[in-house]
């Protein structure tokens, strides 16, 4: 019911994720050259002392302005220095080097304290003539470092993105218990973000900002309770039996026991929802996403489950040329399908979308018992 976004709107959702994880991107790329010309520089070396140069494997000729900003070489007395090991890092860095590779070539500059003066002086002289090496055909040696932080990122901003995808879907489930029951949330697990915290931008600021900023567990007034796992995103659950749950930590710790495990759920826990949260911006992999969201965890019984998407455009709700829409047989495990972005409401999408608000707040009032 008033799922799909426009094209307006899909194109706002993915431009607001992308400054987050380019923005990390290039936050963990950093200036690998900056960083270690910035490390040298705090040690103020002489570059004129003749004595040092020969030490550092270098002749007056090569000392211009850029090897005195620290941007080209390693001085023997950086290397020297109890408190050079950030500097010996940063220049063994762009030698291109893999890490054991270092420890076999340069053991003395890998060395926390490198007390042979004769090794680190060969070292030193050895690592210089290889930098220089490695800039032959104006190749820039920053490349190095940037090869070698890449490897893992895209894994990184995917967890990133799912991680601030999961607490909208937090901000959208205790917005709407508000809306329903002002009081209603009597105890937490993990902070709730304030209400100046709405963008994806200020939702992945705020998660820094603390180790508990994470939403994990609400629990309701009437003894139900909300749990924000990894596996089955939300949860809506009481405990069975007429002991109830002690506080938010007590239902947390109480599912958390049983989560894997559906048949000691059943027993234990009444399940009134649990749902999926994906994240995907990229529609050429979005049925991928959603056909995995119905397969990854197990089929839930007596209980709705509600998928949760962070790009539903028409074409992917009513299929565009090829033909493939959300009914397919990958999706009949969910019994409703609701759009994030509206839900999360960051810019203004329950407003434009209230008939979708309004949806997916009847259905939280069901599964709340609201």
């Amino acid at each position: 019911m008033g799922a799909a976004q426009t094209a307006a709107e899909a194109h706002a959702f993915i431009e607001a994720f992308a400054k987050v994880t380019v923005n990390y991107v290039k936050n963990v790329l950093g200036a690998p050259l900056a960083e270690a010309a910035q490390a040298e520089e705090v040690f103020d070396p002489d570059w004129d002392d003749a004595t040092k140069l020969v030490e550092s494997g270098l002749a007056s000729a090569v000392i211009d302005d850029e090897a005195r900003a620290g941007r080209r070489y390693l001085h023997i007395d950086v290397a020297a220095s109890p408190k050079g090991f950030r500097a010996r890092q940063l220049f063994l860095g762009l030698t291109g080097l893999s890490d054991k590779q270092q420890r076999i070539l340069f053991p003395c500059l890998r060395s926390r304290t490198p007390n042979e003066r004769e090794q680190l002086t060969a070292e030193v002289a050895r690592l210089n003539a290889w930098l220089d090496d490695m800039r032959s055909g104006g190749f820039d040696l920053a490349a190095f470092v940037t090869y070698q932080r890449s490897i893992g990122i895209h894994g990184q901003t995917q967890n990133l993105s799912g991680a601030i995808g999961a607490a909208g879907a937090a901000i959208a489930f205790v917005d709407a218990i508000r809306e329903l029951q002002p009081d209603a949330i009597v105890d937490t697990v993990g902070e709730l973000p304030p209400g100046t915290v709405r963008t994806p931008r200020e939702v992945d600021d705020w998660l820094r900002g603390g180790p508990n900023r994470t939403t994990r567990a609400l629990l309701l007034r009437n003894g139900r309770a909300v749990v924000f796992a990894s596996s089955k995103d939300a949860n809506i659950f009481e405990p069975l039996g007429r002991e109830g749950f002690a506080d938010a930590q007590d239902a947390l710790t109480r599912f958390n026991a049983v989560a894997k495990d559906q048949r000691q759920r059943a027993q234990k826990l009444h399940e009134h929802a649990v749902g999926e949260v994906k994240t995907a911006t990229d529609p050429a992999n979005l049925h991928e996403r959603m056909g995995l969201a119905s397969r990854e965890t197990q089929t839930e019984l007596r209980t709705d489950r509600f998928l949760m998407m962070a790009l539903l455009n028409r074409e992917i709700l009513s299929g565009g040329t090829q033909r493939r829409v959300m009914n397919n047989r990958d999706l009949t495990r969910f019994t409703h399908v609701f759009n994030l972005h509206h839900c999360w409401g960051w810019d203004g999408g329950r407003e434009r979308n209230p008939e979708h608000w309004d949806f997916f707040k009847a259905n939280v009032k069901l599964w709340c018992g609201l």
